[in-house]
């Protein structure tokens, strides 16, 4: 048999094979749902270390490159995409497997349909909110509503498979002057999430310390642990190995590839956090049953994080106005202690009239953190925290989600991190004098605003009589004015 013979017939085998050399003509989440064991944190494979805890496919760190990236897929010397179609001439940034940073991370955290044991933030249906995604950073989707809310409703990453534009009127970070260039410089998923994961948790038994690709005395050290699980769950970093930090959030130093040009390094390291591994699924009923919930245990420095782009949009401490001082910013941040007439109006508030709670009235609709009880100082922390922190999203009543003079304020005690159903990402309609009316209906009055059934979807499933009637704003329920 000749050479030429030889190399018809390997070829011939291979595209037989459905191009069984390699997975550059799948993408990340074929990867992931062909191997049951690492979508779903739920289930884990038996004689592994994949754990709820380990994460899924990142783990913490960065994930299998072709999950993301084509890397032999080309032909004449140019890449080919295997997002739109394979062996077409389109030719993916960074050869990624989308047409964009934030499209190839859509590919895995995206679907037409709401599922609770995957990780997606978004719902690419564009016209229905029946079967939004639940997780607490709110699902992109919002975004794509043709309602009165678009580009109004939360962080407008790009992602052109997807069919997300940029923002058109907010081109600063609102209290920043961070700016967003165009193309593949634009807003994008990794403009916040460091999608290999560099930054994590060392830790040496009693204490941990922030790790990363560039070290600077007193904030991040350098890189001597392998991560082995993801920070998102309340794994435990120990002399031997690290954790991811909290959703692959990027610490100090960190500016995305794409920015290279203009870059603008984060100053803050992130957050401290835990999440409960089932997180993306309805609320309905919490209101009579807070067991219902998905609560996230957040510890510290999420404002801190947010100010690396909204530089002055809060501020730790408040003085009034009008008694001399230069405030007329809401505090949040480590420093936005709540005071005794607001954590014990928190710890009573049901709803618009009823201060008669006892016990756990902690709800995810107006979350808080706890900076004072869990010692992080943006560079290092106590182990014994984590352990807290990742007790209470299990149900350990230890005192997380109570409220007390060691609670604080934070960004997203108001706001979701991705969208939400309300302007400016509220977690709430903040446009309205009611949430519900006199028949416990939710209220949207805006113009082009939201129906029932995208209300109920906005407050993740909730049904209004979880609120009662005449429902007012939920400042109330740390300021108590109703």
């Amino acid at each position: 048999m000749n050479r030429m013979k030889k190399w018809t017939m390997a070829a011939v085998f291979a595209l037989a094979a459905g191009n069984a050399w390699g997975q550059a003509a799948i993408t990340g989440k074929q990867v992931l749902q062909n191997n049951t064991n690492m979508w779903d944190p739920n289930r884990p494979t038996t004689g592994t270390e994949m754990t709820p805890t380990t994460g899924t496919f990142h783990a913490g760190g960065v994930a299998a490159c072709d999950g993301c990236h084509v890397m032999h897929n080309a032909s004449s010397g140019v890449a080919r995409s295997t997002r739109v179609a394979p062996w077409t001439n389109a030719v993916p940034a960074f050869l990624l497997q989308g047409s964009d940073q934030s499209s190839t991370c859509l590919n895995c955290h995206g679907d037409s349909t709401h599922n609770a044991n995957t990780p997606y933030v978004i719902t690419n249906t564009g016209t229905t909110v029946a079967q939004m995604n639940y997780s607490p950073g709110g699902d992109f989707g919002w975004l794509r509503e043709a309602t009165g809310y678009t580009e109004r409703s939360g962080h407008n990453v790009v992602a052109s498979d997807f069919s997300m534009a940029a923002d058109g009127t907010m081109t600063t970070a609102p209290g920043g002057t961070y700016r967003p260039g165009s193309g593949l410089a634009a807003f994008a998923c990794s403009s916040c999430h460091d999608p290999h994961g560099r930054f994590r948790m060392q830790g040496n038994g009693t204490r941990w310390n922030w790790a990363g690709p560039v070290v600077q005395a007193g904030l991040v050290d350098r890189i001597t642990q392998p991560i082995w699980a993801s920070g998102s769950y309340g794994a435990i970093p120990d002399d031997t190995k690290a954790v991811g930090a909290y959703r692959l959030l990027a610490g100090v130093g960190y500016f995305p590839a794409s920015n290279i040009a203009s870059p603008t390094p984060f100053v803050s390291n992130p957050p401290v956090a835990v999440a409960p591994a089932g997180y993306n699924r309805s609320e309905a009923g919490a209101g009579a049953n807070k067991n219902l919930e998905v609560r996230v245990a957040y510890g510290a420095g999420m404002s801190e994080w947010c100010a690396n782009c909204h530089t002055n949009i809060h501020m730790d401490s408040y003085v009034s106005g009008a008694q001399g001082g230069t405030g007329l910013k809401h505090p949040a941040g480590a420093l936005a202690a709540l005071k005794p007439g607001q954590y014990n109006v928190y710890n009573t508030y049901i709803s618009s009239g009823r201060f008669d709670g006892t016990g756990d009235q902690y709800t995810s609709l107006v979350p808080f953190e706890n900076a004072a009880r869990i010692g992080y100082d943006g560079h290092s922390g106590n182990i014994a925290d984590l352990t807290a922190l990742a007790a209470a999203t299990t149900g350990a009543a230890n005192g997380i989600f109570v409220a007390s003079a060691q609670s604080n304020v934070m960004c997203l005690s108001c706001h979701r991190a991705h969208a939400s159903a309300f302007t400016s990402m509220v977690r709430w309609n903040p446009d309205d004098t009611f949430i519900t009316d006199s028949t416990a209906n939710f209220v949207d009055t805006k113009a082009g605003g939201r129906a029932a059934g995208a209300l109920k979807a906005g407050y993740y499933g909730r049904d209004p009589v979880d609120m009662g009637t005449y429902q007012r704003s939920l400042c109330n329920k740390c300021h108590g004015k109703d």
